[in-house]
């Protein structure tokens, strides 16, 4: 069952929404101390563009509520930053499957994902990633903001690819089907198309 979010205002059809989330086990204020900093990128000035994409960040939302995406698009899920303390290399095996089962959750959506990593050093904190950035502390990690910015282009990107997609598309104009979640079980076997 979906729950109503009363945090939602008019402005929030012009946003995207990144959900931030701790994996295993993270001390809850270092983990706000993180997001403050990820939530103070809270529009991007896109490279190459005129554009400014506008973030919207939850540290909790219910998976059932992005069932809604398809017919109110500010609730879908389109961001996902997961926050980990990991403190050796053994952890870092069971560290990175939670990552992969936090994103299966809003796999329907998900466009893109990072994974913040404290603590961990080693041959596995100094391999280059896109989707992983390691930190050795909570207090070192200069670059947060940066990479939230890098996550937030990304995001973009996959977004103004689909949309050239769809404008270039001569598929016909066939308008998609929207229903609400619960409609979808009544439209099992029917022509959606006609």
């Amino acid at each position: 069952m979906s729950v109503p979010d009363y945090m939602q205002c008019a402005e929030d059809h012009q946003t995207v929404l990144v959900v931030v989330q701790p994996v295993g086990i993270v001390p809850e204020d270092q983990f706000f101390k993180i997001y403050k900093r990820i939530s103070s990128v809270s529009q991007v000035n896109i490279r190459d563009s005129q554009r400014l994409l506008y973030i919207r960040y939850r540290h909790h939302y219910l998976p059932e509520n992005n069932e809604w995406g398809d017919f109110q698009t500010h609730r879908k899920v389109v961001g996902l930053i997961s926050i980990t303390t990991c403190g050796s290399t053994k952890e870092w095996a069971q560290t990175a499957e939670r990552f992969h089962g936090q994103k299966e959750v809003y796999s329907s959506t998900l466009y893109d994902s990072r994974l913040l990593v404290f603590g961990l050093q080693g041959d596995i904190a100094e391999q280059q990633r896109t989707d992983v950035a390691f930190y050795p502390s909570f207090e070192d990690c200069p670059d947060v903001e940066k990479r939230v910015d890098d996550f937030v282009e990304s995001i973009f990107i996959v977004l103004e690819s689909k949309r050239l997609d769809r404008a270039t598309d001569k598929s016909g104009d066939k308008t998609p089907l929207l229903c609400v979640p619960f409609e979808k079980k009544d439209f099992v076997g029917l022509d959606t198309d006609s």
